[in-house]
């Protein structure tokens, strides 16, 4: 394979405000591996609890801590799907939530479990363990912080976009490394939970 066709990501210190908070839980370094920037291979490794989640593109091909947290919630390897969404569990940003919340609810209605957390990663890898039903972020975010999530979702049947329900290209070239319209992040019901959203997503003025 030709060398300009593979991109690397890396994010050594993911979480970096709750890091000086000594909110360790939330912190993770993360490397994501593109090929012709499809994200093909995700790590995210907690240094604190020293866990790793790594998906690699194919059905169920992740590490053995996540096959274990998946079963710790389900007792087996099967999602729940077809969820009441109003009931639906979303996970946010803390630190950076914009209009997440009012997104959110607008979308899902009042009821709707909002969690805030901190780290890409750490938002990626609850989603893949199926604590929550997606990850929804509504401002910029870098790709660096995306791809290795992304590529275990993947690795799990899940899928990951912007709000518009567009995937995001990895191709590493410098004018593309931000990812400006938001991110979605589910193992199911991905198009359920994008119809509710998009009405009341505004993509942010530049």
């Amino acid at each position: 394979m030709p060398i300009d066709e593979i991109d690397v990501w890396i994010d050594p210190l993911d979480a970096t405000q709750e890091y000086t908070e000594n909110l360790l839980e939330y912190v993770t370094t993360m490397v994501c591996i593109a090929i012709n920037g499809f994200p093909a291979i995700g790590i995210i490794h907690k240094p604190f609890s020293d866990k790793t989640a790594w998906g690699w593109a194919g059905p169920d091909f992740v590490s053995q801590d996540v096959s274990d947290d998946i079963k710790t919630h389900f007792g087996t390897s099967d999602y729940r799907q077809h969820q009441d969404l109003s009931k639906a569990k979303i996970i946010v940003s803390r630190s950076h939530a914009g209009s997440v919340y009012e997104v959110a609810r607008s979308a899902f209605g009042n009821n709707v479990n909002v969690t805030p957390a901190g780290g890409a990663g750490f938002k990626a890898w609850e989603v893949a363990k199926g604590s929550q039903d997606a990850y929804v972020h509504a401002t910029l975010i870098k790709k660096w912080d995306i791809c290795p999530g992304d590529a275990l979702l993947g690795a799990l049947g899940g899928k990951m976009t912007d709000l518009s329900g567009n995937e995001y290209d990895y191709s590493g070239r410098p004018a593309f490394v931000k990812a400006e319209g938001g991110v979605l992040a589910t193992l199911h019901d991905h198009k359920a939970f994008l119809e509710k959203l998009k009405p009341v997503y505004k993509q942010p003025k530049k």
